[in-house]
């Protein structure tokens, strides 16, 4: 069975990530989508509402995802991960540049940091 997933942040980063990457291909079903700018309630992105962040817990609570994929500011991330995990979240795949698996060690993260990888190939093409 696929793993229940829903998305914070549909902004450039989020949109992108839910609609080119095929979760589904991957074991994951993305059932939710939430955002705190207004102006995004009611639209979709892949067939899916973009939801106010205040839906969270109602949703979660309903729905019970697994994942939660964080495209949001790193300042918002430590609010945000507190809030998920008391509704269960267990795994994270993070894009907030806030270091999740440091302050909760009981909790799946794979954080991805794109400056990082791009430092690295510079690395490679200069060695």
């Amino acid at each position: 069975t696929p793993r229940k997933a829903i998305l914070i942040g549909a902004g450039y980063m989020g949109r992108a990530l839910s609609m080119h990457f095929d979760m589904a291909e991957k074991g994951f079903n993305l059932i939710g989508i939430f955002d705190k700018k207004p102006s995004l309630s009611g639209q979709t992105i892949c067939n899916l509402p973009i939801h106010s962040m205040e839906r969270l817990d109602e949703f979660c609570r309903e729905n019970k995802p697994d994942i939660a994929i964080l495209c949001i500011p790193k300042e918002s991330a430590h609010d945000v991960t507190e809030t998920l995990i008391q509704l269960g979240v267990k795994g994270f795949w993070n894009f907030s540049h806030y270091d999740l698996a440091l302050k909760y060690p009981d909790i799946q993260v794979e954080n991805v940091h794109f400056g990082d990888s791009l430092m690295t190939l510079s690395y490679r093409l200069n060695n």
